[in-house]
C-alpha cells in the first residue's frame, strides 16, 4: 500500500534526514516507524541511553569515590560541632 503524504513541510523533513543519512523516503519513513514502535514496546529508556547513563555514572564514580574509610560517628559528631559550635548529645 503506498503511502502519499501531501504536506510539504513534512515531505521537506523526511528529506533532509535521507541526505543526512543516505536513505530514501520510504527508508526513513520505515526506520523512524520502527524506532517509534520499538520505542513504545520498550518499557522505558532505550538501551543507548541506557548505555549512556550507565558510561555517565561509572565515570563520576571513577572522578569522585568515596572517602575511605568511612568515619565513625564520633568524628562526624565531631565535625558537627566545629561547624555548628554546639553539641548535639
Amino acid at each position: 500500500m503506498a503511502i502519499t503524504i501531501r504536506n510539504k513541510e513534512t515531505e521537506d523533513l523526511i528529506r533532509t534526514i535521507g541526505r543526512r543519512t543516505g536513505e530514501g523516503p520510504s527508508a526513513v519513513i520505515r526506520r523512524l516507524a520502527r524506532k517509534e514502535v520499538i520505542g513504545q514496546q520498550a518499557d522505558g529508556v532505550p538501551q543507548e541511553e541506557v548505555e549512556r547513563r550507565q558510561a555517565f555514572m561509572a565515570d563520576l564514580r571513577r572522578r569522585y569515590p568515596p572517602p575511605e574509610p568511612k568515619p565513625s560517628w564520633k568524628e562526624v559528631e565531631d565535625e558537627m560541632n566545629s561547624i555548628f559550635g554546639a553539641d548535639f548529645e
